[in-house]
């Protein structure tokens, strides 16, 4: 079994949304094991503190503020990084907003906004990366889902639909790569962060030396950013052989997310009232499928059924 720090010294990497939270997080943890880091961030300011840090520390790294948005300006961060490196090796699309709506509140602008930030930005640059790594046979992609997309969450339904959109890209994409140099995951983190702390806690952040002590003791929901990072660097290591998985991580734990199908209930000739009446077995996940080869994995399964 392999040993050893996982170390990015050849590695270049985009962090999107890296000036704050999660993504100030990833870009630190992979400049401290050898990357040259992108940090990608609407308000360059704070880009270029965390660029500072990370200088500070011995790192290598540069600011960007580019508007992922945009085709345009996911195409300019990526020749950013490759006029500044010559190459690029790895994308994470962390960045996002959230905010707090029930549908009827919802407006078309405030969907727009959350679809382009956060659906939009992680095909754009996910997309402008991409002739890159075809050409080097080369690349990862780790993106960022919400469990408030395969779980649900009241108020979020313009973020949760725009974050199971991202799960559905992760899924799909990662199949247009199976056998190449190219893998790509996502993770479903939870954290606290400047976005959701208000929601979550009115505010406060750990006060503890440890944030495991306010976690145990109920004063934060979650751990912060950099029990999260991990998983994304694994994730992003070269060494690692794991393609279209989506991760939930948080405080410590990490977990495969699946999406599952159910034995369910088979008659062709089927009416409604047939549904009313096996209700029981068309809900039941009981002998579930998990088809991670995609949809031709519980096609397969009908042609048999018509066998018994």
């Amino acid at each position: 079994m392999p040993s050893g720090q996982l170390r990015f010294d050849d590695d270049v990497v985009i962090v999107t949304g890296a000036g704050r939270g999660l993504g100030r997080s990833h870009a630190q943890q992979f400049a401290a094991r050898g990357a040259r880091v992108v940090l990608n961030d609407i308000d360059l300011d704070v880009a270029k503190e965390a660029v500072a840090e990370i200088v500070a520390a011995g790192g290598t790294a540069v600011a960007d503020d580019n508007n992922i948005a945009t085709e345009e300006g996911a195409a300019e961060l990526v020749k950013h990084a490759l006029d500044e490196f010559g190459t690029l090796t790895v994308v994470v699309n962390n960045a996002g907003i959230i905010n707090y709506h029930k549908l009827e509140d919802i407006t078309p602008q405030l969907w727009s906004d959350m679809v382009s930030v956060t659906l939009n930005g992680t095909y754009f640059v996910t997309r402008a990366a991409w002739p890159t790594f075809l050409a080097n046979d080369y690349g990862r992609v780790v993106n960022t889902t919400s469990n408030a997309g395969f779980a649900g969450n009241e108020t979020l339904v313009h973020y949760g639909a725009a974050k199971l959109g991202i799960a559905g890209f992760t899924k799909a994409l990662s199949q247009e790569v199976a056998g190449t140099g190219i893998h790509v995951n996502a993770i479903a983190p939870m954290a606290v962060t400047r976005m959701n702390r208000d929601a979550f806690f009115g505010g406060k952040e750990s006060a503890s030396d440890d944030w495991r002590d306010d976690l145990k003791s109920g004063r934060v929901p979650m751990g912060p950013p950099s029990a999260v990072s991990p998983t994304v660097l694994w994730l992003a290591h070269r060494d690692t052989q794991v393609n279209g998985d989506v991760f939930s991580t948080s405080s410590g734990k990490v977990s495969r997310v699946g999406f599952i199908v159910g034995e369910g209930y088979f008659n062709p000739d089927y009416t409604p009232e047939d549904l009313r009446d096996n209700v029981d077995a068309v809900r039941s996940l009981d002998n579930y499928l998990d088809p991670v080869r995609g949809t031709g994995d519980e096609l397969a399964l009908i042609p048999p059924l018509f066998q018994q």
